[in-house]
């Protein structure tokens, strides 16, 4: 018998009824690292930590008269083992026998299946679809933060595991579902899925407000069902405006005067409109049956006039109608008309053909021309137009400013509330007004090309108190805490002191605008490597995500209704113009109702650059 436990793999022993070791097997020594010459009575438990486990356990078995088993790490053969130890009563009483199931390799099984779920669970709450399991007792055993966003359900209430009958209830008081005529119906439908549901299953649901999805009901290996819904809103309606589009474009193309063909990258037609075919007197069988290059080509070439090199080579005919270079030029017909022509390379290896009937234009060349010079004068004098306008629009305005400023001064006499009330109203529309034109002065300057930098040495900590003195008095009045974050030791760079003064200011004052009152503007400067990075952040009502990209540009605002109602969306697009100039970026980060941040990033020693040269 003890040659047969020899051979077995799991440590065994026997105790007597004092709970001691009488026996092991080779199995139990090469566990506890004992050999043949260990006596029995200095053989270590297995559980060597705690040298009473093991007797605690097998007086348990005794006491219940069953056997007891208990789950711990130990170490056996000098390495770290998770194991069962199991005790069991025996004859005579009060004996016990014992044995260890390693149970390492299960215990790291399961830790990896711990992680994959982990993972899984990872990947499955930051999908854009909403999930959600359900097991198959119908309750909810999982949902991702989609599903959450989706439905707008209580957080907590779903992690009570509601049954499907409790959740389909739940969204129907939201009117989250279409409106059924017959609602239990429905629901016994989506129940009975539970039981009955094989393959997956697909539909489309449309919501009370307007959103539509795609709801796929899928049966869970594990029984239950898996549900995914995902917002295809959005792609239905670019699937409804793509398929007008191409239906306006075919529509469109199909009324041209201009022929236009394309010809694939196999040689053969691919695509025309009906003037292509009648301009080169070519049959719509021929054209439906999309014709190779050479057939079009013997069409064209036996149109063309006698003069025209093109008409005696129809190799060279080809070539240009499929050639990857672009061209265009002018034909001349032997029936008297002149087409112009180009051929435009596309993407996919096809080459777009256009001719277009000239022999009227011909005849109107002479008027078009002169029309030209007329447009080349109007613009030479909107030019000079914007050269003199400061004189014209800034020296009165600066007059008005002037009596403005005495009558408001009561420099002759006193004036009374309403006097008062108007002199101020008169003030402050005029500055508006001429820091308007200066920022329409500034950017006609940068876009004709004419603006240079006046490059110096800035102190960075001097300069950024100078321009939040400018917004100092305007803060004050709405409760705005201005701060300044810059290390004191953060020294100077090299830049054009009025233009960056003028963009942090304009930036200063968008904040100061569109921040509610006690709110927050914090300045910060930082040194990074060669760049030096200036930061404006507000607590304001924020940008949309929408508006961040063509607020930089000219005469644009927010969407919102307090950017619709200020300014002429001239500020951002002088900071973009200024810090480019000086081989900077900026950059933008807002969200709604919690502010923006505006990002300036400039080299710490800037150079003179190209004017930035823009049409205006």
């Amino acid at each position: 018998m003890h040659e047969l436990l020899d051979v077995l793999p799991l440590p065994i022993w026997l105790r007597d009824d004092q709970q001691q070791i009488k026996y092991v097997n080779q199995a139990y020594r090469d566990a506890v690292d004992a050999g043949e010459d260990v006596s029995r009575e200095d053989l270590p438990e297995i559980a060597a930590g705690d040298a009473s486990y093991g007797r605690d356990l097998a007086a348990r078995a005794i006491s219940e008269g069953a056997p007891q088993s208990d789950r711990r790490h130990v170490v056996m053969s000098g390495s770290r083992h998770f194991v069962e130890l199991v005790e069991a009563p025996m004859s005579p009483a009060g004996h016990t026998a014992g044995f260890a199931i390693d149970l390492t390799q299960l215990e790291e099984v399961q830790a990896e299946l711990d992680r994959h779920i982990a993972g899984q669970e990872v990947i499955l709450q930051n999908l854009g679809t909403a999930i959600a399991i359900y097991g198959a007792d119908q309750s909810l055993q999982f949902f991702n933060n989609a599903f959450l966003q989706l439905w707008g359900l209580d957080e907590a209430w779903l992690r009570s595991t509601p049954r499907m009958a409790e959740l389909l209830e739940q969204l129907r008081e939201n009117r989250r579902l279409p409106e059924y005529a017959d609602f239990p119906a429905f629901k016994n439908d989506q129940l009975s899925l539970f039981t009955s549901l094989i393959e997956p299953v697909e539909e489309m649901i449309h919501l009370p407000d307007d959103t539509t999805l795609r709801s796929v009901v899928i049966p869970h290996p594990f029984g239950g069902l898996l549900l995914l819904w995902e917002d295809v809103t959005d792609t239905l309606a670019l699937e409804r405006n793509y398929n007008t589009l191409i239906a306006v474009q075919r529509e469109t193309l199909d009324n041209l005067f201009e022929g236009v063909a394309v010809i694939g990258a196999n040689g053969r037609l691919r695509l025309s409109n009906p003037a292509f075919g009648s301009m080169w007197r070519i049959p719509a069988h021929e054209m439906a049956a999309e014709p190779h290059i050479a057939e079009i080509a013997n069409h064209i070439s036996d149109l063309l006039g006698e003069n025209e090199e093109l008409r005696s080579s129809k190799e060279s005919l080809i070539g240009i109608l499929t050639d990857r270079e672009s061209h265009s030029g002018r034909l001349k017909c032997n029936d008297g008309r002149v087409l112009d022509y180009a051929t435009v390379p596309l993407p996919d290896g096809a080459v777009l053909l256009s001719f277009l009937d000239a022999s009227a234009a011909i005849n109107m060349e002479r008027a078009l021309r002169e029309r030209n010079e007329a447009l080349e004068t109007a613009d030479l004098l909107k030019s000079e137009f914007i050269a003199n306008v400061s004189y014209e629009l800034r020296t009165p305005l600066n007059t008005i400013i002037g009596f403005t400023e005495i009558l408001s001064g009561e420099y002759f006499g006193g004036l009374n509330d309403r006097q008062t009330e108007y002199t101020g109203g008169i003030l402050e529309s005029s500055n508006r007004l001429l820091l308007l034109i200066n920022d329409i002065l500034d950017l006609a300057t940068i876009e004709a090309g004419h603006m240079s930098l006046e490059l110096d040495s800035i102190d960075i900590n001097s300069f950024l108190n100078s321009v939040l003195g400018l917004v100092h008095e305007r803060a004050r009045h709405k409760k705005l805490a201005l701060e300044i974050d810059c290390p004191p030791d953060i020294g100077a760079m090299v830049a054009d002191e009025r233009r960056l003064k003028q963009a942090l200011f304009n930036i200063l004052s968008n904040a100061v605008k569109f921040t509610p009152d006690n709110g927050d503007i914090v300045v910060s400067a930082r040194r990074q490597g060669d760049e030096v990075i200036l930061t404006t952040s507000d607590s304001g009502i924020g940008i949309s995500a929408e508006d961040r990209e063509r607020v930089f540009a000219k005469f644009e605002r927010g969407s919102s209704a307090e950017a619709r109602r200020a300014g002429a969306g001239l500020g951002l697009s002088l900071v973009k113009s200024f810090v480019e100039m000086h081989g900077g970026k900026v950059a933008l980060e807002s969200e709604p109702d919690v502010g923006t941040r505006i990002i300036c990033t400039l080299p710490s020693r800037a150079s003179v650059t190209s004017p930035i040269n823009r049409p205006i």
